[in-house]
């Protein structure tokens, strides 16, 4: 057997070859010689130069294991470029995915708020975002002052990500040091007395060493919500030295400290059948949409995150590329929030004070990850090979934090108006820790190899296989630490696709992968009746899709109709809640659409419509045959740029989300649809400095934004910004 290493191409695409860990398995199990192969392309390591994104359109993934061009990976992925989230004025991870349909937000419960707590394709994606490919811990609420774009990759993804990742999963890629010099100063007020002032600063420490850092202040009231308000302190630092020609070492720090006012929105209207909400039963109430029905001599919430990464990057031939990272990262949250509920809905509209909840948490993680990259040619097959290992440990600790000193407004108890709610009711109450604690320690350990094989110009075959070893010990009793609760998951994921190219600039595609969700999979601890016993939940995805690059490659389209089926799934018993069944089933058939980039040379869209029909399957009776919390069947978004010359352009959007219901059971309460529509317009005054005003939700409509089990929040009011952008 004849085998060729080398004698591989670069195509117009700009596609970037690496080599992997399979060129040193091949010398070993294969009767050949690498030594001599044929190296014909010398790939650099990555180099540290900046990178100016002025196009909508993003032709690589962010994740390291995506080796191939989006336009030749046999998946659905949406690129949310910096370009796109500047015009949009895009500060927060949740209003980054407004410009991605098919993912709906939920809203706190049991004392945490609600952070970045979303679906995807109608599964629980709360705990499948990363950062810069690691998972990010714990639901807060993620600011981009620090992101440089965001991915959002849809179905099973087990094979790449690890445990969860069953409707699809979210990576933010990070700013990182270059070797340039630049300074980017950016200040903006807005209508709600808000302020947001950031600091991206790039210099040059030496010809081979880079330091940059970014800087972030923002205080405000949230619009259209009463008495609500967020404030942001962050700073990020990146250091990155090439080691040599064929290597670098960065270290990157981000610590991020919010102080704000938590909300718990508005209460539903329950199941009632008489009353003076009866003809508002399972639904919101005829109230304002701004009320506020906490108290703020009570509420609040602290976040103290910090992360600090470690990334080695060597180029070990010129086909083999190392990527090893290590970081360590911690999310610490305080907060005390108000619960609306009514006190009886049946005789009153009267809501109670007393269903505070409280949260004292910390969620940590210690993780490694080491790929190899290689891209080899093998009797004429090109091999586009990643493989790698990681090991992490996690933990999760929540401590008592109760009434030190008597909570007039939970004792009395206090009632508010639901019409004319009260934040200012008298609270003569003390929260602090009473030193009980409870935790869980998560061990996860996982090997893969993911191989994309082009057969020739047309053909490309790939597969992928994980395997993940997740353990974890659960410590409830705070009274005795030395009793705990393991569990362990031991899982193979895979995925296999295989595409067609009828011409360069396209790709038909067919796909399948796995996915699998642990009982502990959030280490959020904590089991109740035999919930221990259960096996993981299980995904399946099937995708046929296809892309192609349009107008002169500078635009990508894609279609996409797939099908997601989770099994072993858990639900109670409907008298016994400590009693668990195992074998619940959903599914999700749905279609997606997409255009990204420049369509002439004054206008880029961004533009996306996903249907989807949900299902539950099997479950309770009652349950079968309804369709999964917060999956609207149809939502759309799109964005669209105009530029009227070099130093004028102006932007519009809208975004459409059908009706949802708050739950899988025949009780749910349900949402309406909304449609809100933003704009912009943004002006080059000099070569240094830009002026961008900005307007979401002009319209100020009332819609429902974030679905919880008793409660909903609604979605933020008309808000006008204006900022301006120096650059040095």
């Amino acid at each position: 057997m004849e085998v060729n290493i080398g004698s591989f191409y670069i195509n117009s695409g700009n596609r970037k070859f690496t080599r992997s860990a399979i060129a040193l398995a091949l010398s070993a199990i294969l009767p050949i010689g690498l030594s001599h192969a044929q190296e014909v392309k010398e790939l650099a390591v990555s180099q540290a130069t900046a990178q100016t994104e002025d196009s909508y359109k993003v032709d690589q993934s962010t994740s390291d294991k995506y080796p191939l061009p989006l336009l030749d990976t046999a998946k659905t992925i949406t690129v949310i470029s910096q370009s796109v989230m500047k015009d949009r004025n895009v500060d927060n991870l949740r209003d980054a995915l407004r410009n991605v349909p098919g993912i709906s937000m939920a809203a706190g419960e049991g004392g945490a708020p609600p952070g970045d707590s979303m679906s995807i394709r109608g599964f629980d994606a709360s705990n499948d975002i990363f950062i810069d490919g690691i998972r990010d811990l714990a639901g807060y609420s993620r600011d981009t002052y620090n992101t440089e774009s965001i991915e959002v990759s849809k179905g099973p993804g087990s094979t790449t990500n690890g445990r969860g990742s069953a409707g699809g999963s979210i990576n933010m890629q990070t700013k990182t040091a270059k070797l340039e010099e630049f300074a980017d100063v950016t200040a903006r007020i807005g209508t709600e007395s808000d302020y947001r002032a950031t600091v991206d600063f790039n210099t040059k420490l030496g010809e081979q060493t880079a330091l940059r850092i970014n800087l972030l202040a923002e205080d405000g009231d949230v619009a259209g919500r009463n008495n609500v308000s967020n404030e942001s302190q962050a700073i990020a630092a990146s250091l990155m030295t090439q080691l040599t020609a064929d290597s670098n070492l960065s270290l990157n720090a981000d610590v991020l400290n919010q102080d704000n006012v938590p909300d718990y929105g508005i209460p539903w209207v329950s199941d009632v059948s008489e009353g003076p909400l009866a003809a508002y039963a399972n639904s919101t109430p005829p109230v304002n949409f701004d009320n506020f029905y906490g108290n703020l001599y009570r509420d609040f919430e602290d976040i103290d995150a910090k992360s600090f990464t470690l990334k080695y990057e060597n180029q070990l031939s010129a086909s083999t590329k190392l990527i090893a990272k290590a970081r360590t990262a911690s999310v610490d949250r305080v907060n005390v929030v108000t619960a609306p509920r009514f006190i009886s809905v049946s005789d009153s509209t009267d809501v109670r004070m007393s269903d505070e909840k409280t949260r004292d948490t910390s969620n940590s993680i210690n993780i490694v990850q080491v790929d190899l990259q290689g891209t080899y040619v093998i009797s004429g097959m090109t091999h586009n090979v990643v493989a790698g290992t990681e090991f992490a440990k996690e933990k999760f600790e929540r401590w008592g934090y109760v009434a030190l000193v008597a909570d007039n407004l939970n004792d009395t108890p206090v009632l508010n108006d639901l019409f004319d709610p009260n934040p200012y009711l008298e609270f003569t109450g003390q929260y602090g820790r009473d030193g009980s604690r409870t935790f869980a320690d998560g061990t996860g350990k996982a090997v893969y190899v993911v191989d994309n094989i082009e057969l020739n110009s047309q053909w490309i075959v790939g597969l992928g296989l994980r395997w993940d070893d997740f353990d974890t010990e659960y410590h409830n009793d705070s009274a005795d630490l030395a009793s705990y609760i393991t569990t362990d998951s031991k899982e193979l994921s895979w995925n296999a696709n295989i595409s067609y190219k009828p011409s360069q600039n396209s790709t038909i595609y067919v796909s399948a992968g796995t996915s699998f969700t642990p009982l502990a999979s959030d280490l959020t601890g904590g089991v109740s009746g035999n919930q221990n016993n259960a096996n993981p939940e299980k995904n399946t995805s099937i995708e046929l899709g296809s892309k192609w690059e349009l107008f002169k490659g500078r635009a990508i389209a894609t279609a996409a109709i797939f099908q997601n089926t989770k099994i072993d799934g858990s639900y109670r018993d409907a008298d016994d809640r400590n009693l668990y069944y195992f074998d619940g089933e959903q599914k999700v058939t749905g279609l997606e659409l997409s255009v990204i980039g420049q369509v002439t040379d004054e206008l880029s869209v961004t533009a996306g419509y996903t249907y989807q029909d949900t299902e539950v399957v099997n479950d309770l009776d009652d349950n079968v045959g309804l369709s999964l919390a917060r999956s609207p069947k149809n939502s759309a978004s799109l964005w669209a740029r105009y530029d009227f010359n070099d130093q004028l352009a102006a932007g519009l959007g809208l975004e459409y989300v059908g009706e949802r219901n708050n739950g899988n059971t025949s009780t749910s309460r349900t949402a309406d649809s909304y449609t809100l529509f933003d704009m912009m317009v943004s002006y080059q005054a000099t070569e240094k400095l830009s002026i961008n005003l900005n307007g979401s939700n002009i319209t100020d409509e009332d819609y429902v934004d974030q679905l919880g089990g008793g409660h909903f929040i609604p979605g933020t009011g008309r808000l006008i910004t204006l900022g301006a952008t120096y650059s040095f």
